[in-house]
């Protein structure tokens, strides 16, 4: 392994996942505190529910600025608490739950609200902040309302 090679390897990050619902935003909040404590990144995870290949439907055009409007907004919400906190933004497919986990490998801390913005999808699909507290690869934090 090259220097640049363990310099990567050795990058602390923290991530959050984000879906634009109030509890998300409260855990972009908790993420950047982190963050900063630790003289970590912090990474914000959204997962994309759109296909790709619907993105240039016209039907499908303002939930497609949604789905861009949610990852930008919790990113300079993060950049305005921790001026100092590197953020970067990664848009990943879904499911939510399986992505945030692989997101968490190597990370210091997964941060995720404790109620995201469908009920419905909960109760089809189970909760997105239990199979992160199952599954992550790294301490979870769970901000509740």
């Amino acid at each position: 392994m090259g220097n640049l090679d363990l310099a990567v390897m050795a990058e602390k990050f923290v991530v959050v996942g984000v879906d634009g619902s109030e509890a998300s935003l409260r855990a972009v909040d908790w993420a950047a505190d982190e963050a900063e404590y630790r003289c970590a990144k912090l990474r914000v995870v959204h997962a994309n529910f759109l296909e790709h290949d619907v993105l240039n439907s016209p039907i499908f055009e303002d939930e497609a600025k949604r789905e861009s409007a949610v990852i930008q907004a919790a990113v300079e919400r993060a950049r305005l608490r921790c001026p100092d906190v590197a953020v970067e933004a990664r848009t990943v497919e879904p499911p939510a739950a399986e992505s945030l986990i692989q997101a968490s490998i190597g990370a210091e801390l997964l941060v995720v609200g404790s109620r995201g913005l469908s009920r419905i999808q909960e109760l089809l699909l189970g909760s997105v902040s239990r199979e992160c507290v199952l599954s992550a690869q790294c301490s979870v934090l769970v901000v509740r309302g």
